[in-house]
């Protein structure tokens, strides 16, 4: 299983957020008659991995989705990105797209103020 994504960062710009694009590649063998899924949990860390002791965790979950890639369900399907299209184009038919949206009421992870 292999996912290709075409960037890493995506900015939300108070009025609109970047989706989460994407194809993720199955090998049939592999996967065999399993389902697989994508997750996509954006976290805001406030302090080093190290003090995390004793349960406490100085991170802050802001948005968590998970969708089902393969087998494919036909009511998610979504219009294609330009990047899908040329990535399903060239892996071939093992090759399924995602496409997830944050929605605008998710928290920004930092807010600058004056």
């Amino acid at each position: 299983i292999t996912c290709y994504l075409g960037r890493r960062d995506f900015v939300d710009y108070m009025d609109h957020i970047d989706p989460i694009d994407g194809v993720v590649l199955v090998d049939p063998e592999y996967v065999k008659n399993r389902k697989v899924y994508a997750s996509v949990l954006a976290a805001f860390r406030y302090g080093r991995e190290d003090l995390d002791v004793l349960g406490l965790t100085f991170r802050k979950d802001l948005f968590c989705s998970t969708q089902q890639i393969y087998p494919p369900i036909d009511d998610q399907k979504k219009p294609l990105t330009h990047l899908q299209q040329r990535l399903l184009r060239k892996l071939g038919p093992n090759a399924y797209p995602f496409y997830f949206e944050i929605p605008q009421n998710a928290p920004a992870s930092v807010t600058l103020q004056p």
